[in-house]
């Protein structure tokens, strides 16, 4: 966008943000809504064209209209949120463009989060669970995260929840695998031999992630490993090595897999561990080392 006077800025948008020519080019939208939105003495003109992006009949101008519902509540934080706009978003979670309802979820989220963030019922649960297999593995991941505010209201509604789920625990993304296996030990909580059989079959994909190059991933998936041995002490015991560090991973990642390999030590395997945790009192970490002394 060159350079203009704040009037012509004005006045350009004006115009720009109210041809529906101009809103149907989706980048030229997107661009509109990103570098303007928070320039001063603008949000006026840019409020409507927004709220009449939630209707337009390209799904990518549905898609930055909805998150950019949450940029213009964050420009005007104290004002109350907008009980209109917060249910044409919650009936946009039905929309047939699957990156629009994770769009939603996320601006919601946002919007209301003075009031505990967007609430799941059991039809926007259901309806979420459905749409799972169109979402890309991103949205997957956030859906599994938002259903956990969700608590079914019979065991055949839970039995027919934990059912949906059952393929994504086999998914290629090891954070959705997660987000599943957390999803269902909290749903199935009242059924150990459930919870068990879910461990299980989860166990070759977090340690697969628990290799992962995303230090993030990684972690995350360090932590699982540390949650799932409170349940099921030793469960990783065979595969002991997986958990050794390398000197290139962060002080954060060797921190979590000492405290792994902690929990996994049994008879067979305690001198090997030793002979591990001693390679790691001299680390150039201060604090690594210390977690290492004090492990043996």
């Amino acid at each position: 966008m060159p350079y203009l006077g704040s009037e012509d800025v004005v006045k350009e948008l004006k115009k720009a943000l109210c041809n529906p020519h101009i809103q149907a080019d989706r980048l030229r939208y997107r661009n509109v809504i990103q570098r303007v939105i928070r320039m001063p003495g603008v949000q006026e003109y840019i409020q409507q064209p927004i709220l009449n992006g939630l209707r337009d009949k390209a799904s990518y101008v549905r898609r930055v209209a909805v998150l950019g519902c949450a940029k213009m509540h964050n420009l005007h934080g104290d004002s109350e949120v907008d009980g209109a706009l917060v249910n044409e978003l919650y009936s946009l979670l039905r929309d047939q463009d699957p990156i629009v309802v994770v769009n939603c979820l996320r601006s919601l989220e946002e919007i209301l989060k003075q009031e505990g963030g967007v609430v799941i019922n059991k039809p926007i649960a259901h309806h979420l669970l459905n749409r799972m297999s169109k979402l890309d593995q991103w949205g997957q991941a956030e859906v599994l995260n938002f259903l956990l505010r969700y608590q079914p209201r019979s065991e055949e509604e839970l039995f027919d929840i934990l059912n949906l789920l059952d393929s994504f625990l086999k998914s290629s993304s090891p954070g959705v695998v997660m987000g599943a296996t957390k999803l269902f030990l909290i749903l199935a909580k009242k059924f150990p031999h459930v919870q068990t059989d879910v461990l299980v079959r989860v166990k070759g994909p977090l340690l697969a992630a628990c290799s992962s190059e995303s230090r993030e991933l990684c972690f995350v998936a360090l932590c699982h490993v540390r949650q799932i041995l409170h349940s099921l002490p030793g469960h990783f015991s065979s595969h002991y090595k997986k958990f050794f560090c390398s000197y290139s991973e962060p002080h954060y990642i060797k921190l979590q897999k000492v405290e792994v390999l902690c929990e996994l030590v049994n008879d067979e395997n305690v001198q090997q561990v030793l002979e591990e945790l001693r390679g790691y009192c001299t680390d150039v970490s201060a604090d690594f080392a210390q977690a290492a002394i004090f492990a043996i």
